[in-house]
């Protein structure tokens, strides 16, 4: 019992750690964002930041990890019906977390992880990459979707076109309708995967 509660301490901090960090990127810049003044702001000393993170960078990558956190609390109360529905919904609430969480911080975001070698927002073990292919394999068993691609090659196309709606409004300095578009490009991409 003492091990989980120190396990649970140990996550709350680095949550609060990446927390306090997106804060300090969305006002001075990743590279502006030094780990002592981290440290500072989230009021641990930068051994404890350390003991929790090997660098900034990985720091950076945990950052994605925060959505995963929120999708595991959609899911417990998510009732799954249509995969191909349950796909469009689950990418729409990604990117409804990216506009309402880190809007201002994604393009930081996305810099930091090109400049490490480590990059957790591409990788097939995150919650969200799992979700998405647990439905996307439902709906090709289901013949929901029609494509010769692979149930992992599914996946990576569609979220590969979330990622790119995200980053194209980065490089657009978020001047449209995220929501509107990133829903009305899955709509297309879909209405083609399923069509007979």
């Amino acid at each position: 019992m003492a091990r989980k509660k120190r396990d649970e301490q140990a996550a709350q901090t680095k949550n609060n750690i990446i927390r306090v960090a997106l804060n300090l990127i969305q006002k001075k810049g990743y590279h502006n964002m030094s780990i002592r003044q981290l440290c500072q702001e989230a009021g641990i000393s930068t051994g404890a930041f350390y003991h929790h993170f090997s660098s900034k960078e990985e720091m950076i990558n945990k950052g994605f990890a925060l959505y995963d956190d929120a999708l595991d609390l959609l899911l417990q109360h998510y009732e799954f019906r249509n995969p191909v529905e349950d796909i469009k919904f689950i990418l729409l609430h990604q990117t409804k977390f990216v506009m309402e969480e880190s809007a201002n911080l994604t393009k930081e975001l996305y810099i930091a992880q090109l400049s490490t070698d480590v990059k957790y927002s591409v990788k097939p073990v995150r919650k969200y990459y799992q979700t998405v292919e647990e439905l996307a394999g439902k709906a090709l068993e289901k013949k929901m979707i029609h494509t010769d691609m692979t149930v992992q090659e599914l996946t990576a196309f569609l979220i590969r076109i979330n990622r790119g709606v995200i980053i194209d409004w980065c490089l657009n300095d978020y001047s449209y309708d995220l929501m509107k578009q990133a829903e009305k490009d899955l709509i297309f991409v879909l209405d083609k995967l399923t069509a007979p």
